[in-house]
């Protein structure tokens, strides 16, 4: 009997190793692929902030649904690693732009 077990956990060995390389790689696909995510979502972010921002800055004042979504979008876009320090600049001038009601 412990013959039949010693030969099923040899034959059993290798079958985990390969199992546990599979796995290793399947996990490093998915990082970078997280990674390539979170970094086209940050661009994403930068680029409608900008353009909504800028829109609203040109036109001196903002309305309350368009600041709200800037604010929104700034929170996320920093909570992703915030690292252009120009976006920031432009939602703070959004922030001081008038209030006004429309579109």
């Amino acid at each position: 009997m412990a013959d039949v077990l010693t030969e099923i956990i040899k034959a059993a060995i290798p079958l985990l190793a390969a199992f546990a390389g599979w796995a290793a790689a399947k996990l490093r696909s998915n990082g970078k692929r997280d990674k390539a995510i979170e970094a086209g979502m940050k661009m994403l972010l930068r680029e409608r902030i900008i353009d909504r921002g800028m829109h609203y800055i040109e036109r001196g004042e903002i309305p309350p649904f368009a600041l709200e979504n800037i604010k929104g979008m700034h929170a996320a876009y920093v909570d992703l690693g915030d690292g252009d320090r120009s976006v920031n600049v432009i939602v703070e001038r959004c922030k001081t732009l008038d209030i006004v009601n429309g579109g």
